[in-house]
C-alpha cells in the first residue's frame, strides 16, 4: 500500500462519521430532542476537523510531503468549523469568559431558536438557528460545510 493511502484511507473514515453524526443531527431535529440534536452536532464537527488534521498537519513536514499530491486536490475550507471545535474542545474556558462577563442576564445554553425573533445571540453558549449553530454570538453554517463532505468523499476515494 502506498503511504498516503494510509492518511487517505482515515480521512475516509472520518469523513462517513461526519456524515453519520449529521444524518442522526437531522433525526434528532425532526424529533425535537435537543440533547441528542447538540450531541450529534459536537461529534459532525469533531470528525470534520478530524479530516483536516489528517490531511492538513502542523508542523508535519513527513507527513505533508507524503500528502502533498491529495492536499493539492482538496478545495474546502475548513477554517470557520475548527473555530467552532476550538470553543467546544476549550469549552471550560468559554464557560470561563461568558461567567466573566455574567451581569445577570438570561442565560441560554443547547438552545434551537430557529424562527426566534430578538433572541439575545451573545447570550447564548449554544445554540442552533436553523443550520446556523451559534456559539456565544459567533455563527457556523453547518449546511456549507456538509455540502462539501460529499464531494470531498469523493475526491479521497479517487485517490487511494
Amino acid at each position: 500500500m502506498k503511504k498516503e493511502n494510509f492518511y487517505i484511507q482515515e480521512a475516509i473514515h472520518q469523513a462517513e462519521y461526519a456524515l453519520m453524526a449529521y444524518s442522526k443531527y437531522e433525526k434528532a431535529l425532526r424529533e425535537k430532542d435537543t440533547k441528542l440534536v447538540f450531541y450529534n452536532l459536537h461529534h459532525f464537527v469533531i470528525h470534520i476537523t478530524n479530516i483536516d488534521k489528517i490531511l492538513f498537519p502542523k508542523n508535519n513536514d513527513f507527513r505533508d510531503s507524503i500528502l502533498l499530491n491529495i492536499q493539492k486536490l482538496i478545495n474546502i475550507d475548513i477554517k470557520p468549523i475548527k473555530r467552532l471545535r476550538n470553543h467546544l474542545e476549550h469549552f471550560d474556558e468559554r464557560i470561563d469568559s461568558y461567567v466573566k462577563n455574567y451581569k445577570g442576564q438570561a442565560y441560554f445554553d443547547n438552545n434551537i431558536v430557529t424562527g426566534t425573533k430578538g433572541f439575545p445571540k451573545n447570550n447564548c453558549l449554544r445554540a442552533l438557528d436553523g443550520n446556523i449553530y451559534i456559539f456565544y454570538g459567533e455563527e457556523f453554517d453547518l449546511g456549507e460545510i456538509y455540502q462539501h463532505l460529499q464531494p470531498l468523499t469523493k475526491v479521497l476515494q479517487n485517490a487511494v
